[in-house]
């Protein structure tokens, strides 16, 4: 018993290390990730948004409220009937959309409102992003529930990680589960397969069936800054190759990609179609990457991942551009613009999002463009 002060100081002492370094990194060096409980399976888009959900999205950089309406989207309530005299834009995407990091009054298509009305237009823009969807699943979203909303212009976001996930038949992204997808027929048509989406284990478990270590380890990782700061540090990394052919795909000029490509211009084509058919307009908006505006980015990653080769970094663009002449859409491409700020602004988080600044300036230029009926 001699030894129990020496040991109740010792274990004192490392509870009192353990809450300091927890209080210096909340402030200083914030670590934790939370995503909110909003986004579920679904048989038909993979996952979706869950009906009149609320919810927190945490990560180092930001704290958010995602709050979704009773149609799955994240933005405020509309009326099914549209108004005499009101113009309807329906913009769709991925978390760039969605608003990923900002809250709801920042995102571009509230701020995208926002200036059309102070040009003295009626307009309603509604924000049908959801996190992780390529352009095969906002295609099917379209599809779903577009038609619903009666819109006289349709806004889609093509962001580089698209290509990958139009060719994947699972999430990419923080969504790790599987999803439509479409194939290139022999005679150019496409195929949708995978549905209805099988559910995978990620959807399938809630969090209070899911073992004691796992829980444990889930809200240690989701609420201590220490526990997933050791967490991050043991976890693997992206392997080289990966990264490599992720980069090579989007900027490179081996062929071996140019499947992946072929298949993005189909779905774009059907895009427009689709849109066309229930009366609408379609505007394909390319939304650059940070690594084609920030050049100290595109270096420390090709140093980080050890890329090699040529890179063009102007490649989607000029891709895009092609399509947009082949298929008869109308093509805003944002890079000149966002390369331009840059110098003097601070567009995107580290994360790679658009910050607040990147919505604004976004949605200034496609009220330029969409000022006119």
């Amino acid at each position: 018993m001699r030894y129990a002060p020496k040991i109740a100081l010792a274990l004192a002492s490392l509870a009192i290390g353990i809450a300091l370094c927890e209080l210096a990194l909340s402030f200083l060096h914030p670590q934790l990730f939370r995503r909110p409980p909003v986004w579920r399976y679904d048989p038909e888009l993979g996952w979706s948004h869950i009906p009149d959900r609320v919810g927190r999205l945490i990560t180092p950089e930001f704290d958010v409220e995602m709050r979704i309406n009773s149609i799955g989207l994240r933005d405020r309530e509309f009326a099914d009937a549209k108004a005499a005299g009101v113009r309807r834009v329906a913009l769709f995407g991925d978390s760039f959309v969605e608003g990923w990091g900002v809250p709801i009054e920042a995102a571009v298509s509230r701020q995208l409102e926002a200036c059309l009305r102070r040009e003295g237009a009626a307009v309603e823009a509604a924000n049908f992003g959801v996190a992780g969807y390529g352009t095969d699943q906002a295609l099917l979203f379209f599809e779903q529930q577009g038609p619903r909303f009666k819109a006289d212009e349709v806004v889609l976001f093509f962001y580089g990680n698209d290509l990958w996930n139009n060719a994947s038949r699972r999430g990419i992204g923080a969504e790790r589960g599987f999803k439509p997808y479409f194939r290139v027929r022999s005679n150019g048509q496409l195929a949708l397969a995978g549905v209805p989406v099988k559910e995978s284990s990620f959807w399938r478990q809630p969090a209070d069936a899911l073992p004691l270590a796992v829980r444990l380890e889930r809200y240690f990782s989701q609420h201590w800054h220490l526990y997933r700061l050791v967490q991050k540090a043991w976890q693997p990394e992206v392997p080289r190759g990966q990264q490599q052919d992720f980069y090579a795909g989007l900027y490179g000029a081996e062929a071996r990609f140019a499947p992946a490509w072929e298949l993005t211009g189909r779905i774009l084509s059907a895009f427009k179609h689709s849109v066309e058919r229930h009366g609408a307009r379609l505007t394909v908006v390319y939304v650059p990457s940070i690594v084609q505006v920030e050049e100290d980015n595109w270096r420390a990653k090709r140093e980080l991942y050890g890329l090699i080769g040529e890179f063009d970094l102007s490649k989607p663009n000029a891709k895009l551009a092609g399509f947009a002449e082949e298929y008869g859409f109308k093509l805003i491409d944002l890079l000149d613009e966002f390369r331009e700020k840059a110098q003097t602004q601070t567009l995107y988080w580290r994360d790679s999002h658009w910050n607040e600044a990147g919505h604004a300036l976004a949605a200034e230029q496609l009220c330029t463009h969409l000022r006119k009926p």
